[in-house]
């Protein structure tokens, strides 16, 4: 029988080693609940961000759009021009978006995809015959086209210093080479691993312990997303830990594509004054002008080149270096089989072919921006959305702005540097602003005159005294007759005795003559018959939003008005008595293109077309032999209508004036309101026509309104008589009871 064996002792734990690990379960356990607790938070704190608004995306401004239809007023040198702003190329190829080609008298255009405030638009290939200065037909192949649209100009980003600028774009908008040439040289195993690379770590890691010093990094594009976005830029072992941690949340929450959008949005590009500008979408037009769908292989190779340092790596400041930053790339392209042995032989011959700092935006207006920003803070009170990348349509017009502010230039530049200027182009059929300059500094904001000075307008305001006559038919017409003679009026105990420009009297002369001349004494005459509550009353009419106090100075123009006031005032006297209040904002849109704001307004009728047409006509003769005489010298083909004024002492030179689609305000003074020593038509009138010399005005042309009619009537009765009369005018008149004069005076 065997013996049973007694089971051995076990020896007991060592106290302190039982302590120990005991602690170490209990600090394991801490630090799995903090690390959990932790991740918890950082999970929360990243879905937030991601999931919102991730980024500052500045609202952006855009010029009018351009709409074409035959019988449009342009010509090829201004529509070609319009493409070069674009960032157009010329290619007989056409194939692709941005491209054009010349055959003769045609353009043919393959327009890029927009998103128009109604709606996205694909790429369109559309040609366009041009026939003197207007449209004369638009095609697509075979097949006629009543209308076809360019996309508006970019103008500027509207954002403050120092904040972020950006140009939001999605995955599927970045070519498929350009996306595989980023991850090969970012991040080859990006669709691998799950936002951290141990390998990469480590390796680098040995690497920059071999240098003594940082040579090379281990990030994944994960990794670096999480650093932009998440954490700050500073070169610690803790952040390096956190912006792991980050990685792997980013990685589990979201797909890889969405991680490359956003890191394709949030990447450092560059700087544009004091803005640090993100993501390849801006970054392309900042370095090339042109959207991603659009770069060429060496374009793309050069900006993603650039993300590895934009300072070092900058091809305007450093070339060379970016050259060879950029070929290195590109044999990496065609290592890897993106590019095939001849694209990359091809690209490899391309210059940088970056554009100068700036001209991405290709120009500056500041003047006008200033209205669009005064707009805004009535369309959209609530500034932080203008953080979130809305879309302004505006109704800037390149081309118009160019032209006035090169016509305004050349008149400054032969004056006096202390002589200031301020102009309005507007389509008045629109109540549309097409171009606004404040001031002789037309790139610097600054005191916007345009706006905000308010000067004695002069001769300007005669048109409303002349129209509070002409709208009281049975007593007045253009040729009732006025008496140019010495008066003097008293108000108490003082005295006003007016005088006309050249301090000569005239005796009597028809209404149609006292306007055009501009004469002084006949317009007091007849502004006082109409009184000055007609005045005022007619001021209102015509767009005036506030009151001003009138006096009988006041018939001659001694009422302080801003160019912008007069431009109002302009446009329903052009536009046949119809009111729009002038506009800069056409549209407002978010950034994935739902409509905000429409501007529909609709012209209310706020003056009969009868008394306008007529006052119109005497407008037109002020520009054939009156105080404008000039223009019908300089445009003999052309019919305009327009008011020269100047105020006391040559303090201010005016002139306003219209074509068929477009009326300006000129205005010329000093700040300190000394006198310049200028007539309206000294003056401002040169402005007025250097504009049209660089855009061919379109001819003023009116219909006649059912109850005008012709009539001859005596120069020194104003009463109608018969045909065979001499020493008469054959005048418009509103059709009214006019008794047939037995004589001819």
């Amino acid at each position: 029988m065997t013996a049973k064996r007694k089971p051995a002792k076990k020896t007991p734990m060592n106290p302190l080693l039982r302590s120990v690990l005991l602690f170490g379960l209990k600090v394991s356990l801490l630090l799995l609940a903090a690390i959990s607790i932790y991740l918890i938070y950082l999970d929360s704190k990243i879905t937030t961000l991601f999931s919102g608004h991730k980024w500052q995306v500045p609202a952006q401004l855009y010029g009018r759009t351009l709409e074409l239809a035959p019988g449009s007023h342009l010509n090829q040198a201004q529509f070609l021009d319009e493409l070069s702003r674009l960032q157009y190329s010329a290619d007989p190829r056409l194939n692709g978006p941005g491209q054009y080609h010349v055959s003769g008298a045609t353009v043919t255009v393959v327009r890029r995809a927009f998103e128009f405030p109604d709606g996205a638009d694909g790429v369109r290939t559309f040609s366009v015959e041009f026939a003197g200065n207007f449209v004369q037909r638009l095609f697509s192949g075979d097949k006629p086209l009543q209308k076809a649209r360019l996309e508006p100009q970019l103008l500027q980003h509207l954002v403050a210093a120092e904040q972020e600028d950006r140009e939001l774009i999605r995955l599927a908008d970045v070519p498929v080479p350009l996306r595989e040439t980023l991850l090969l040289v970012e991040d080859r195993e990006f669709y691998n691993h799950h936002g951290v690379s141990p390998l990469s770590i480590i390796r680098a890691f040995w690497q920059n312990l071999l240098a003594g010093r940082t040579v090379q990094g281990g990030s994944t594009l994960t990794q670096q997303l999480a650093k932009n976005m998440y954490t700050n830029q500073q070169r610690t072992y803790l952040r390096k830990v956190n912006e792991a941690l980050i990685a792997l949340v980013l990685d589990f929450r979201y797909s890889k594509d969405q991680i490359l959008e956003a890191y394709l949005n949030e990447i450092f590009i560059g700087q544009f004054k004091d803005n640090p500008v993100h993501g390849l979408g801006l970054g392309s037009r900042l370095y090339f002008g042109k959207p991603l769908a659009e770069l060429k292989p060496h374009e793309y190779a050069m900006l993603v080149g650039i993300i590895k340092g934009p300072s070092v790596y900058d091809p305007r400041r450093y070339a060379d270096r970016a050259l060879s930053r950029r070929d290195l790339i590109l044999d990496l392209m065609a290592e890897h089989g993106i590019l095939n042995h001849d694209q990359h032989n091809a690209a490899k011959q391309q210059p940088l072919d970056v554009i100068p700092l700036g001209q991405h935006l290709k120009g500056r207006f500041p003047a006008y921006i200033d209205k669009v920003r005064q707009e805004l803070r009535q369309l959209v009170p609530d500034t932080s959305k203008l953080q979130q990348g809305l879309r302004v349509f505006t109704y800037l017009d390149p081309m118009a702005q160019q032209a006035a502010e090169q016509a305004m230039s050349a008149r400054l530049s032969q004056l006096n540097d202390k002589i200031e200027g301020a102009m309005l182009v507007t389509d008045y059929q629109r109540g549309a602003l097409k171009a606004i300059i404040g001031g002789r500094q037309m790139q610097y904001a600054g005191y916007n005159r345009a706006l905000s000075a308010r000067r004695q307008i002069g001769s300007i305001v005669k048109p409303v005294v002349y129209l509070g006559a002409l709208q009281q038919p049975q007593q007045f017409h253009l040729g009732s007759v006025l008496q140019d003679s010495p008066m003097n009026l008293r108000s108490g105990s003082r005295s006003w005795q007016p005088q006309n420009y050249d301090k000569k009297f005239r005796g009597p002369v028809p209404v149609v003559a006292a306007l055009s001349q501009s004469l002084n004494i006949p317009t007091v005459r007849l502004g006082m018959q109409v009184g000055l509550p007609a005045l005022a009353g007619n001021l209102r009419k015509l767009g005036l939003e506030r009151d001003v106090q009138l006096q009988p100075s006041s018939l001659l123009g001694a009422v302080e008005l801003s160019p912008y006031e007069v431009a109002q005032l302009y446009q329903t006297m052009a536009n046949k008595g119809q009111y729009l209040p002038l506009a800069a904002v056409s549209a407002i849109t978010t950034q994935d293109g739902q409509l905000l704001h429409q501007r529909l307004a609709q012209p209310e009728q706020r003056v009969a077309q009868e008394p306008l047409y007529l006052l119109q006509y005497a407008l037109n003769q002020a520009t054939q032999n009156g105080t404008a005489g000039a223009l019908a010298q300089q445009f003999p083909r052309v019919r305009f209508a327009g008011k020269t004024g100047t105020s006391s002492d040559y303090r201010d030179s005016w002139f306003s004036g219209f074509d068929h689609e477009t009326a300006i305000v000129v205005w010329l003074g000093r700040d300190d309101n000394q006198a310049i020593g200028l007539t309206g038509g000294s003056g401002a009138l040169p402005v007025f026509s250097g504009y049209f010399a660089r855009m061919p005005p379109n001819s003023l042309f009116r219909a006649v309104p059912d109850k005008i009619r012709k009539q001859f009537i005596s120069k020194l009765s104003g009463r109608v008589v018969a045909e065979s009369c001499v020493n008469v005018l054959l005048l418009p008149v509103i059709s009214v009871e006019m008794p047939l004069s037995n004589t001819c005076d």
